[in-house]
């Protein structure tokens, strides 16, 4: 006998014959995965259709519908239902963030997904993010940015033109204490390539005694280094091959 496919849920398997015996009921709906209503959402991204809200960014415009920034944005819920010109307008003003920025911010609010171009995109859009309070976006901004800088390798990080001291900064003005944290241990971590460039001198006081403080490879492992090198160096003995 041919065993019965089986539908996983949160909570317990559920047979298909079970849910099959379902069609007829006139409440039955068509199963689809979770991602199938991510990505339908994403047919209303940046398109008029069913659009109520518009938002004016750098001379353009973005259509919106108001429903799913509610439900997916808490400072946007407060926006459009407190007693704010935004409640009643539908044209509205946006500072502070490029098109393509509050764009990718969008398409997080519509399909719970974004995939920043690079670190820099992903500075913008955390900022972005902080900006509106959604906390989740802005953690996944700040695993993009560690995890690229992570897999640089070091000939890459000592020709890169990205400013991370600037990039440290802008972590802890936005609040962003995991990066900033993480963006510390870097820079003390990689010191013999960021205290070579230029920027290092813009660590404030407290940071730069951080760096200093646990840098790798510490003076200790350079000064042993040294005399090690000395010391082989000084040998007048040659390998002998018995």
């Amino acid at each position: 006998m041919p065993k019965r496919a089986v539908l996983f849920t949160n909570r317990q398997p559920i047979p298909f014959l079970k849910i099959n015996c379902l069609r007829n009921c006139k409440t039955y709906q068509a199963r689809k995965p979770l991602w199938f209503y991510n990505t339908s959402l994403k047919f209303f991204l940046n398109k008029p259709m069913l659009a109520d809200v518009v938002f004016e960014i750098q001379g353009t415009t973005v259509p919106a519908h108001r429903a799913i920034l509610v439900a997916r944005c808490e400072v946007m819920a407060a926006m459009f239902n407190g007693n704010y010109m935004e409640a009643k307008s539908v044209l509205i003003p946006v500072y502070g963030v490029s098109k393509e920025t509050f764009l990718s911010f969008l398409e997080y609010l519509y399909t719970d997904s974004c995939c920043p171009a690079g670190i820099f995109q992903a500075m913008c859009l955390l900022i972005c993010a902080e900006m509106y309070q959604v906390s989740r976006l802005q953690h996944i901004c700040e695993l993009f940015i560690i995890t690229q800088l992570q897999s640089m390798p070091s000939r890459e990080l000592a020709s890169m033109n990205l400013d991370i001291v600037d990039l440290l900064k802008k972590a802890k003005f936005h609040h962003s204490d995991c990066l900033s944290t993480w963006l510390l241990h870097f820079i003390a971590t990689n010191y013999l390539i960021f205290s070579q460039k230029p920027e290092f001198q813009d660590l404030s006081v407290e940071e730069r005694s951080f760096v200093e403080k646990h840098r790798w490879p510490s003076n200790m492992y350079l000064k042993q280094l040294a005399e090690y090198r000395k010391y082989i160096h000084s040998r007048k003995c040659r390998c002998l091959v018995m």
